[in-house]
């Protein structure tokens, strides 16, 4: 019986949100924060059962109509099934979209437990028919599935891709892409993101590929659009206080209001976003050598300031918010340093710990004072591990 758990961690953006839209660099950190996935193997079932605790909801997939469906695309695509993906993805929509209807009678699903269940469906289609051992692969034994996150849904954490690197290692396992034992492997990890990523596909359309890539991987990575990635070679994670300010918000329409902004004032904006990129140079090696030597408290001093001048810069392009001020506000009167994360107007900030935070009287005082104002706040940090798969113990 197959049985195993995977944690996939969330991401936040430590510098260059918004930038990045106008082609400058930003850098992205994996938090200790995460999605935690269970599989277990049913011998005597047909059914693939989901439980996603997020969505408060089950999802049924039926295994005899689900190898039907498999069937029937062999069928109409064959070939390199590796290549068919976009339109796996249409036919996969198509088939959820009839069950749901004749499943769901007059009531439709709301549009996250709709676009949940297409993801499993194509990630669970993908897994089985680019199985390198069997090119007819079809699966004989229902599972359970039971997913349960710490990030919110659409607060900028990358909660879908993180979801979507559980759920395709979850199914490239079962598939017989790889094991428990090498999935680490550099080509498996690369399976991962890229299921990852045609997963976030279903939930953003055309998505740039940081936070499945992030997610996947771990650590600190320099990215610019349309360009790739650098992974900083960083000696260890920081502390940090992911701070939930509970206002929630369209990222959609904040970046068009920046968008308007640039249109209105290109001289000025674009000063910022140069800003912006000398900030993202001057924090790397900040990074990379942060845990390495004695003057760690003067790095770490430095990279204050460039949280500040970061929170400045964005404040500028108006993406802040009165309850995120509420919280700069707070870690600024106890001595600490925070900045927005993401697209701002709400959403998370960030506050930076030093070391030995926990003996820190002040830093207890500041998290009670945050909790006691309404945010939701979480000690973590950033730089961590990435995705990680582990036995399971019932």
């Amino acid at each position: 019986m197959l049985k195993f758990q995977v944690h996939s961690p969330g991401k936040v953006i430590l510098h260059g949100e918004h930038a990045v839209v106008y082609q400058k660099p930003a850098l992205a950190a994996v938090v200790g924060l995460g999605t935690k996935l269970q599989l277990r193997t049913q011998l005597n079932s047909q059914v693939a059962s989901f439980q996603l605790d997020a969505l408060n909801c089950t999802l049924e997939i039926d295994l005899n109509e689900f190898n039907a469906f498999l069937a029937n695309f062999r069928s109409k695509y064959p070939g390199d099934q590796s290549e068919s993906t976009a339109k796996l993805m249409e036919e996969v929509r198509a088939e959820v979209a009839k069950q749901l209807e004749r499943t769901g009678g007059n009531s439709s699903p709301k549009q996250h437990t709709q676009r949940a269940f297409i993801s499993i469906y194509y990630l669970l289609a993908g897994a089985v028919l680019t199985a390198p051992s069997e090119s007819s692969l079809t699966l004989q034994s229902g599972f359970q599935v039971q997913v349960d996150t710490e990030l919110n849904v659409g607060a900028g954490l990358g909660s879908s891709a993180s979801y979507g690197a559980a759920l395709a290692t979850a199914f490239l396992i079962m598939a017989g892409h790889f094991d428990q034992s090498s999935y680490l492997q550099d080509e498996n990890l690369a399976l991962i993101s890229h299921w990852a990523y045609e997963s976030e596909r279903v939930n953003h359309g055309t998505p740039s590929g940081v936070d499945n890539t992030v997610c996947t991987y771990g650590g600190i990575l320099r990215f610019v659009k349309g360009q790739g990635f650098q992974a900083l070679k960083i000696q260890k994670p920081l502390n940090i206080l992911l701070v939930d300010s509970r206002i929630s918000r369209s990222t959609a329409d904040i970046v068009a209001k920046v968008r308007h902004l640039a249109e209105e004032f290109p001289q000025l904006i674009e000063a910022i976003w140069q800003a912006c990129e000398q900030l993202v140079s001057s924090a790397i090696p900040l990074y990379e050598s942060f845990g390495n030597a004695q003057d760690d408290s003067q790095k770490f001093e430095k990279l204050e300031r460039l949280f500040q001048i970061n929170n400045d810069l964005l404040k500028a392009i108006g993406v802040s918010h009165p309850k995120l001020e509420q919280i700069f506000t707070i870690a600024f009167k106890r001595g600490f340093f925070s900045k927005l994360t993401g697209a701002g107007a709400g959403g998370y900030a960030i506050v930076l710990l030093p070391e030995n935070y926990e003996c820190n009287e002040v830093y207890w005082k500041l998290k009670e004072e945050l909790e006691g104002a309404g945010f939701g706040v979480h000690v973590t940090t950033a730089g961590g591990v990435g995705l990680r798969v582990s036995s399971l113990d019932d």
